[in-house]
């Protein structure tokens, strides 16, 4: 019985009694950049540059999305390329380098905790197909590592 708990709770985070799931599943990427003082989010590279799906982590509104620009294209949505942004309870979820047209939410939407919002891609300032994972605090604004702030701890190191 203790394993299982054990097995599940490393699958999905669970932080202050709220359970989050990751946005890209734990088998089919790993972190290519962590949290640092000049990379305030994580990114996360899919195993041979698959455009996998991305997951809302708990059950939020979106209060942003930008689409629309093709692979490597900062015209569009900037730096960050096709986005969608989430607010949870108590942080902000930004979802950067999104496939053109694989978003699957719009603003003003409800999600669901494990809904596929769309499809990790490489828009905007990109060195390839990944998801660049920004955790922003409601109360304080303060940047967070996903790994530890939400308890989203799975993907190995590329």
């Amino acid at each position: 019985m203790y394993k299982v708990l054990i097995f599940a709770a490393a699958l999905i985070g669970i932080v202050y009694g709220q359970e989050h799931f990751p946005p890209v599943s734990y088998g089919e990427a790993c972190v290519t950049q962590g949290f640092h003082s000049g990379h305030q989010a994580v990114d996360i590279g899919s195993y041979g540059a698959k455009r996998v799906n991305l997951y809302a982590i708990w059950d939020g509104t979106v209060i942003g999305v930008c689409n629309g620009a093709g692979d490597f294209d900062q015209s569009r949505c900037g730096a960050c390329g096709n986005l969608v942004e989430i607010q949870h309870n108590t942080v902000k979820v930004l979802y950067c380098h999104m496939t053109a047209n694989s978003i699957k939410v719009s603003v003003g939407q409800r999600v669901a905790r494990a809904q596929v919002i769309g499809l990790m891609g490489t828009s905007g300032q990109s060195t390839g197909v990944h998801a660049h994972m920004q955790v922003r605090e409601i109360n304080g604004g303060q940047l967070r590592d996903i790994r530890t702030r939400l308890g989203l701890n799975g993907w190995r190191t590329c």
